[in-house]
């Protein structure tokens, strides 16, 4: 079975880092060491920790990702105003950009509300859009994608915020989006699969055998 050691090694251009909400500055100084050590593309954080962890990776080629959260189904007006000022003081601190996590019923209305201003706001900067793949059905897939399009995304970050184990359908529903992914897809796909090595192997099969292109796009997000 795949392990970490495994994924750095075989796959190093396929890892991520993924920092926890609650990260000290001696943490985040140990993470910017793995970072420059192992040559890590994308390091994942929470708005606050960009500042400290900016000045020691701004020499590396390594893209610091914002993370923000919507938690309701329906965006408001004002909750996008305030996204939106959020992402340009963490562009401004150091992020090359931002994923967004939300519900994937709530984000065909936060294309609506944003693409008109998103190369205004993302111009040259990563914008990274992630939602739970157990929300996603088979006949969503087409929908997701023109949104991505639409938006003008530079990832599709899947998420598996409830793992049902052998009952689980997370392998029909990785093979479901791989068989809906069309050549005009020029965003990368990322995954936030935790330390679960065997789901993160799952899922590098799958790619390698219907998509294999997709693996040189491809990101596993994990806590190190």
């Amino acid at each position: 079975m795949m392990d970490k050691n495994t994924i750095f090694d075989d796959f190093s251009s396929c890892v991520a880092m993924w920092c926890g909400d609650a990260v000290d500055t001696g943490e985040l100084a140990r993470v910017a060491e793995v970072i420059m050590d192992k040559k890590i593309p994308v390091v994942s954080v929470v708005p606050d920790s960009i500042k400290v962890i900016w000045p020691w990776i701004e020499n590396v080629d390594t893209k610091i990702l914002a993370r923000f959260y919507v938690a309701d189904k329906k965006i408001s007006e004002q909750q996008i105003s305030d996204l939106t000022v959020n992402i340009n003081d963490a562009l401004k601190s150091g992020a090359h950009g931002a994923q967004i996590f939300l519900p994937y019923v709530a984000f065909a209305g936060l294309v609506e509300q944003t693409f008109v201003v998103r190369n205004d706001l993302f111009f040259n900067r990563f914008l990274s859009i992630g939602v739970d793949i157990n929300e996603v059905d088979s006949c969503d897939w087409d929908d997701l994608f023109q949104n991505l399009h639409k938006i003008n995304a530079s990832a599709l970050t899947l998420t598996l915020s409830k793992d049902m184990g052998d009952k689980s359908d997370f392998v029909g529903r990785v093979f479901g989006m791989l068989d809906s992914w069309n050549d005009d897809n020029n965003f990368e796909l990322h995954f936030v699969l935790g330390q679960d090595f065997y789901r993160i192997e799952q899922v590098v099969r799958l790619i390698k055998s219907v998509k294999p292109e997709l693996i040189n796009v491809t990101k596993f997000f994990i806590n190190y």
